[in-house]
């Protein structure tokens, strides 16, 4: 065999052999993702009213290394201050010039399922949240947390759940760190006709608050509606948190078909630490389910947040223009429009400062979404 057909031919034999090396991740890994298109109006007593167009842009791969092993990365869109990317947001506001906008890493995570423990996933890195919740009141959907998490499911028609975490919230290089130890457990009684009920409790037990700076990740010194002291360095005004959170929350979940889909839920939470100003709750209801073409989902809820019910940075950024100290109401309503491409109008009406009085301030926010998967 002459030089040249040796060449081709290991070159082949190479070629052949990473395929078959890729082959067993490869092959099984998936792409997913989602951009969505938002006309926004937000009305704040005491303020202009602004309208914006914002976009959110993901894309995720998350290939199967092997049979007990996964991995989930993916990147968003996200708008940066000092460098940092928004952790409870994927939005971009348009109109900066035409600049070009951000990408960031959203998710970043192994997920180990040892075939020899069924029903165990060992998760470490940047992931989605770990914990089940009914509603996004405590914790932003788009929040995607740092760290480890145990999660472990058994059961059938009975299905018991039992999910843990340990989350970096700040690493500090001279002082003590700020972490969230969560644990939670629950059970899903699957009925006939693919109805359901869920009840369960979480403990969200954050240490290193006390005393210490606001979690802002703008840098700007915002408590986020939690209570506050002050610390004085020279010319400078620190906010320091005033209280712990230890928070216990218990939720419930039922859903069944009448003629429609319809799903009820509601949660409450309060935090053991304050003696006051410590609580939140939610409940709502959804009657449909946006998944086929010409299919839809009006939903409703609830949702009140004292001052200190749970670290403001972490609430949802659409009620009350995030944070704690609101409560109001969010109506939906989504429409499928084809094969993974929806529509949806969602308007919040809400109060802000609900702890002080006749001061209250109104705010309502309008978003009407295009969304198109993959």
């Amino acid at each position: 065999m002459s030089k040249q057909y040796t060449k081709w031919a290991l070159a082949l034999l190479a070629v052949t052999g990473l395929q078959s090396a890729l082959g067993e991740w490869y092959d099984d890994g998936k792409i997913k993702g989602d951009m969505r298109y938002r006309v926004e109006n937000i009305q704040q007593e005491g303020s202009a009213n602004r309208n914006r167009d914002r976009i959110r842009a993901r894309i995720g791969y998350y290939p199967r290394v092997n049979s007990d092993v996964d991995v989930g990365i993916s990147l968003g869109t996200d708008e940066a201050v000092n460098g940092l990317g928004d952790p409870i947001s994927n939005n971009q506001t348009l109109g900066s010039q035409g600049t070009k906008k951000g990408i960031y890493v959203d998710t970043a995570y192994i997920d180990w399922h040892p075939s020899i423990l069924p029903g165990v996933d060992l998760i470490g890195g940047k992931m989605k949240n770990p914990l089940i919740t009914v509603n996004d009141y405590l914790v932003d959907n788009d929040y995607t947390p740092e760290g480890l998490a145990l999660k472990y499911h058994v059961g059938d028609d009975i299905e018991f759940l039992a999910n843990g975490s340990y989350q970096w919230i700040q690493e500090r290089s001279a002082d003590d760190d700020t972490k969230l130890y969560a644990g939670q457990a629950a059970l899903n009684f699957k009925m006939a006709n693919e109805s359901h009920v869920t009840v369960g409790a979480t403990y969200y037990g954050f240490q290193k608050m006390q005393g210490f700076g606001v979690q802002d990740w703008q840098n700007a010194n915002k408590a986020y509606g939690n209570s506050t002291t002050k610390k004085i360095s020279g010319t400078t005004t620190n906010l320091l948190y005033a209280n712990e959170f230890k928070v216990v929350e218990g939720f419930a979940e039922a859903g069944t078909t009448i003629v429609l889909p319809v799903t009820v839920f509601g949660a409450y939470s309060k935090n053991s630490d304050p003696s006051d100003m410590n609580k939140a709750y939610t409940a709502g209801i959804k009657i449909g389910k946006a998944s086929d073409p010409n299919t839809f989902e009006l939903g409703y809820d609830y949702r009140y947040l004292d001052s200190d019910a749970f670290p403001g940075f972490l609430t949802d950024s659409d009620s009350f223009g995030g944070g704690t100290d609101g409560k109001g109401h969010k109506v939906s309503l989504t429409y499928q429009i084809l094969k993974n491409w929806q529509a949806k109008v969602s308007y919040f009406i809400d109060k802000q400062k609900i702890e002080s009085g006749e001061t209250q301030n109104d705010y309502k926010r309008l978003q009407i979404d295009v969304i198109a998967k993959f």
